[in-house]
């Protein structure tokens, strides 16, 4: 599927957060251990655990939670004791008889409770000899079990047992078997123990431990290690920091470790703020692949949703790092059919990594842009304004997208967005790109950022011409993505608002010649088409509503009009739409969103105050469901046992449930009050049109509070019309 046609990778404007998800694990007091005499038999790719996105990483730090209690505290020494026994021979300048007496005696201590970190350091000047030694390993797998114990972790790192065993991690010859044990050992010892973590991820040893990401044999150790050392996004970034770090083949490993650290809040609590910097300059690197560029994005992202390292990114333009990688990005996605890229020398991108990246870069300088601090810097008259500014004239669709994205969140109050319609003309630009429909994804931006400039009422009609109600009309047919149509809709909508102009030019004809069958259609006409062909929820409740400030437009804009005019208005609506109130009665005929039934009812009572709006609105309550919602909606009774009429998208048990109980109440009081008046206008301009079953039961309505067994009766009468479908 060609990418550019995926609605999906266009953001709405102040999306909340980055939606990168985070890997579930144990919290930092549930740290699981790992037992030191089971290993993973099966080959893991190491590459592929570091995948934050994919669920084995949750699945192999499940797995090193092994089932069964650690060996008691004083089975360690004992066994210790054994095998130092049987390596005797290889022991130099060591008394082991005396070891054994002091083992023997550190048994008894911690039977009761006590650690003697004495003798454990004892034992690691034992240890450091037998490195070399199959005995090394036996006596790794102890200490490792035993470092599930909590109370002996503090006591292992004073004693120097967890230096010496991350010393031998980071040994070049360090054999498999060997390396397994002190990692577990390692892993558990920093457990819950931040002090001991301190000293895993100190500069000397986070390298080796990056390096074995690279052994899919052991890649399920070190991860669940990286996972619960706090602290390790501190130490990446100091890593990253240091000009002494001369490792690119482990690079790519250190960003997908970054990425997974950044997620956990209290491990960018740890950072500094210039991290975010040093994150960023990374992107400015000429090798680096989309692959390795995304997960410094996301990094990045998770930075930047803390103040401070926003105040930072904002203080030093670190956004120009962003763009460079829009610019670069885009040029890299234009050239990828041909297998030339400018980001990467060593490496032709996929377009579907160039894909993933674009988006998270859009959605980062969406949030960035969406904030007060960032239009508090980049005011109208800035370089950096200046320059999005120029992006919307670019070929290049990505930095149309974010010009339009960030732009309009700029676009934060009415000075400003009156200063980018009236100075710098940015709504021709705008109109300039929705005339090209080939793009779907900067349209659906472009409609975005119009709608923002539309809202300022001295806008309206500057922005809102007959081209451009021409151009948003254009979105209307048959096989445009539903997210856009809903979007022109709604721009629309915004137009229409208090601009009486906006609504002449709606009602226009498709056609100036008489004699052509369009002349007798207008833009509304083609809105309404839309109404009843599409699927769409969103789109069909945006017409609706769009409907209903149609009538409040003319309804408020006859106090400043002739009465002529404003009737000639109204007839046109009427006499040229007979289906406009259809919209509207979906509205009323569903119960998730009150408040768009509430405006439903509203914009029903105002088109009810005239002969012709009143046959519109009479014509949609010849449905039976439709007529049974009027009847509920004035008894205050389900008046049948059949459900009332929803859109198939909505449900009908969500009555306002995140309002308070008086609220609820008050808004279905205001329902019923416009419901009455509807039915009084209808009987005043129709009542004799009406046939008199029907007139009879509208009669009935407006007599006061009805019982179930009444409202009942009066649906039963309306169900013996004929007439009614």
């Amino acid at each position: 599927m060609d990418s550019d046609n995926d609605i999906s990778e266009v953001l709405p404007y102040q999306k909340p957060q980055n939606d990168t998800p985070k890997p579930t694990t144990s919290s930092p007091d549930e740290a699981p251990s790992v037992s030191g005499n089971e290993v993973s038999q099966e080959p893991v790719s190491g590459h592929q655990e570091l995948n934050v996105h994919e669920a084995p990483l949750t699945l192999a730090f499940d797995q090193l939670n092994l089932h069964g209690e650690p060996r008691m505290a004083e089975q360690m020494f004992l066994s210790l004791g054994v095998i130092i026994q049987e390596a005797a021979e290889e022991l130099v300048d060591i008394d082991v008889q005396e070891i054994q007496n002091v083992f023997r005696r550190a048994d008894q201590s911690s039977k009761n409770g006590n650690r003697d970190v004495g003798v454990l350091a004892t034992l690691e000047t034992v240890l450091d000899q037998l490195q070399d030694s199959v005995h090394f390993v036996e006596a790794a797998n102890i200490l490792a079990n035993a470092s599930r114990d909590e109370s002996w972790r503090l006591p292992f790192g004073q004693s120097g047992l967890l230096a010496m065993f991350l010393r031998i991690q980071a040994r070049s010859d360090i054999e498999h078997h060997v390396l397994i044990p002190s990692l577990k050992f390692i892993g558990n010892t920093c457990a819950d123990t931040d002090i001991n973590r301190e000293l895993a991820i100190s500069p000397v040893y986070v390298p080796s431990l990056i390096q074995h990401v690279q052994n899919p044999r052991i890649s399920r150790t070190i991860i669940p290690h990286a996972f619960r050392t706090n602290g390790l996004c501190a130490a990446l970034v100091r890593l990253l920091e240091d000009p002494q770090f001369q490792a690119p083949e482990l690079l790519t490993y250190v960003y997908s470790l970054l990425e997974l650290s950044s997620s956990d809040q209290y491990d960018l609590d740890s950072c500094p703020v210039k991290s975010i910097q040093t994150v960023l300059e990374l992107l400015q690197r000429d090798d680096l692949a989309p692959d390795d560029m995304l997960p410094i994005v996301h990094t990045a992202g998770a930075f930047l949703k803390h103040d401070h390292f926003q105040q930072h990114f904002i203080q030093h333009d670190l956004v120009y790092i962003l763009m460079g990688v829009v610019d670069r990005s885009s040029s890299a996605y234009d050239s990828v059919t041909s297998q030339a890229t400018v980001l990467s020398a060593a490496q032709t991108p996929d377009e579907d990594d160039l894909s993933v990246l674009r988006k998270a870069v859009s959605e980062l300088l969406s949030d960035i842009s969406a904030t007060r601090a960032f239009a508090r810097k980049y005011t109208i008259d800035s370089a950096f304004v200046e320059s999005l500014i120029q992006w919307l004239t670019s070929q290049q669709q990505q930095k149309q997208i974010c010009s339009c994205l960030m732009l309009g969140n700029l676009a934060q109050s009415d000075p400003v967005c009156r200063e980018m319609v009236s100075r710098l003309g940015i709504h021709d630009r705008l109109l300039e790109i929705l005339e090209d429909q080939t793009q779907p994804q900067v349209s659906y931006a472009a409609l975005g950022f119009l709608r923002n400039l539309a809202l300022p009422a001295e806008n309206k009609p500057t922005v809102g011409t007959q081209r451009t109600v021409e151009i948003i009309a254009r979105f209307w047919s048959e096989n445009v993505n539903p997210q856009i149509q809903h979007a022109s809709v709604a721009l629309l909508r915004q137009l229409l608002n208090g601009c009486i102009g906006n609504v002449r030019w709606l009602l226009e004809s498709l056609s100036p010649d008489p004699d052509s069958p369009a002349h007798e259609k207008t833009y509304m006409s083609l809105l309404l088409l839309l109404f009843g062909r599409t699927d769409d929820a969103a789109t069909k409740f945006e017409t609706g509503r769009t409907v209903a400030t149609i009538c409040r437009c003319i309804s408020s804009s006859s106090q400043g009009l002739p009465p002529e005019s404003t009737n000639a208005i109204w007839h046109r609506l009427y006499g040229l739409h007979p289906d406009i109130a259809t919209p509207l009665a979906m509205m009323i005929s569903q119960s998730r969103f009150p408040v768009l039934r509430s405006e439903g009812w509203f914009a029903l009572a105002l088109m009810a105050r005239s002969g012709e709006g009143s046959a519109a609105v009479s014509e949609v309550f010849q449905h039976l469901e439709t007529f049974g919602v009027l009847v509920s909606t004035i008894t205050g009774q389900s008046p049948t046992s059949e459900r009332p009429a929803t859109c198939n998208t909505m449900s009908s048990d969500s009555n306002g449930s995140d309002r308070s109980p008086e609220q609820v109440q008050n808004m279905k009081d205001k329902d019923r009050e416009n419901a009455l008046v509807l039915v009084n206008e209808l009987l005043r301009h129709t009542g004799d049109n009406l046939s008199d079953i029907r007139r009879s039961v509208l009669e009935d309505l407006m007599r006061g509070p009805q019982s179930p067994e009444r409202a009942q009766q009066l649906m039963t009468r309306a169900k013996s019309e004929e007439r009614v479908v």
